[in-house]
């Protein structure tokens, strides 16, 4: 009997120490000791894990299980999840459980971080765009990418360097670049479900076309050009060249089977450069029409000849990513004078809707044209659209603005998106618009008679406007056209 005691009470305490094992084992639990002990107890967004002794360790062991993580990255540590907390305890009683055990609750459900870079992109005080990236030096090389798509590379180095030249006669200098938009890094932990760019070149994409994926090419047809394959990808001329830096100009003879670039660039920066340039520009004459009453209608004659001039001009200007937005005028040296040319017609003057085939620039000369008629990306909200017009300026503000022909005052007024505007109606279809002016000639009124190269109005930059320019429609028929087809001039040459 007391044998058969004895056996049954060993097997009880066999028994009792073999649960605890398997209790312990299986769960990854162990009991704390009779003495005080410093614990860590681990939340998973707010919601308590367990308690470890070490957090070290089970850093250690994320670590180590992400072989996977830290080849796609190319680091050589991950970091628990941001919503992984650990909070330091003393005490006497409770279980702690293995670094292991805690693991198993969260790989797979909480993403692991990196540590990299936040890069905030602040566009106004309610918009901004936040960047993750994993080198701080990749978002400097892709930054300074974007820039030389905007500005000569060469003419950068020498900006960056201080070794600009001085303008003897003609030439520019660049007096500053820089980003419109505040831009703030820090470094931080970055969470592998972000995207991170890991490499400049995804990088610079992303900053000039506001996307990573591959853009859109062209293999040109015999006989194309650059204006009727932008104009079929609706880009204008200047951003065609900006992706194709190997065609040099509008005019560039492309080749049957070429391929050429046709991605829209939609910068997600504004890099302002200012510039002084000093350029010799021609200035194209005028036509002056006399008339003969004592010669049969229909008779003509030029009396004199007409011979385009040269002016030495000094501009200030401001280029936000390649389109200009500002010009100065600083000093004007006529270097050859212009000779208008005069003809001589027979018949009574001419009446106020007059010969639309010959038109007088809206303008003093020389100017600047700061966008021509084609589609753009607005200066001013970035959307997408097309121009029905031409933005000159360079004349400075107050300029005098003339009738381009002789015909009637249709409409005039001021409007939140034209600013201070005026309609000619020039008869046979023909209406010209003149927007964004400083102020109108008084004598301007509604159904008066206007005549070809009149002053009508001055430039300025009221209503929806970047700076001082004139912004000049040609309508026929109620469809706006390309004032260029009415000019054969400099301005409307060579885009």
């Amino acid at each position: 009997m007391i044998m058969n005691n004895r056996i049954f009470y060993r097997l009880v305490v066999f028994g009792v120490i073999l649960s605890s094992l398997v209790f312990i084992l299986g769960t990854g639990r162990k009991d704390l000791s009779d003495q005080p002990m410093t614990v860590y107890e681990v939340y998973l967004n707010g919601e308590s894990l367990g308690i470890i002794e070490n957090e070290n360790k089970l850093y250690d062991l994320i670590d180590k299980e992400q072989d996977l993580l830290k080849k796609k990255y190319g680091v050589d540590k991950i970091y628990a999840p941001l919503s992984l907390e650990t909070t330091k305890l003393v005490t006497y009683t409770g279980e702690v459980e293995t670094p292991s055990s805690i693991y198993d609750k969260i790989k797979d459900t909480e993403p692991f971080t990196l540590k990299g870079y936040e890069i905030t992109i602040n566009y106004s005080e309610d918009k901004q765009e936040v960047l993750k990236v994993l080198n701080k030096k990749d978002f400097d090389v892709a930054l300074e990418n974007t820039i030389k798509a905007f500005v000569n590379e060469e003419d950068y180095q020498k900006y960056l360097e201080g070794k600009q030249s001085k303008i003897t006669k003609t030439g520019s200098t660049i007096k500053d670049i820089n980003i419109r938009e505040n831009i703030t890094i820090k470094e931080s932990y970055l969470s592998t479900e972000d995207n991170i760019f890991t490499n400049s070149t995804d990088l610079s994409k992303y900053l000039l076309f506001g996307t990573t994926k591959t853009q859109g090419t062209h293999i040109v047809i015999g006989g194309q050009t650059v204006k009727e394959i932008a104009e079929e990808y609706e880009l204008n001329t200047k951003e065609f060249l900006i992706v194709n830096p190997s065609i040099l100009s509008e005019n560039t003879l492309l080749y049957s089977g070429q391929e050429v670039n046709v991605g829209l660039i939609k910068p997600i920066v504004s890099v302002v450069v200012e510039n002084n340039l000093i350029e010799d520009k021609e200035v194209s004459y005028k036509r002056d029409i006399k008339y003969d009453n004592k010669l049969v209608v229909g008779t003509t004659y030029t009396e004199q000849q007409g011979q385009n001039g040269v002016s030495r001009v000094e501009y200030y200007t401001e280029t936000i990513n390649g389109t200009i937005t500002k010009v100065i005028p600083i000093n004007n040296e006529v270097i050859t004078p212009v000779v208008n040319e005069v003809v001589v017609k027979g018949g009574l003057a001419i009446n106020y809707y007059g010969e639309t085939g010959d038109w007088a620039w809206p303008t003093l000369t020389p100017c600047v044209m700061t966008s021509y008629f084609g589609w753009r990306t607005d200066p001013i909200d970035g959307s997408r659209s097309y121009h029905p017009a031409l933005d000159i300026s360079g004349t400075g503000h107050g300029s005098p603005i003339y009738a381009a022909q002789s015909g009637t005052v249709w409409k005039m007024g001021r409007a939140s998106d034209m600013g201070n505007y005026i309609y000619i109606d020039h008869g046979k279809g023909y209406k010209t618009l003149y927007m964004h002016l400083s102020g109108f000639n008084d004598e301007m009124r509604v159904g008066y008679a206007v005549s070809k190269g009149q002053v009508i109005a001055y430039m300025g930059t009221t209503g929806r406007s970047t700076g001082t320019h004139l912004d000049f429609r040609l309508i026929y028929e109620g469809t706006y056209i390309d004032p260029c087809t009415m000019y054969k001039n400099a301005y409307c040459g060579t885009r």
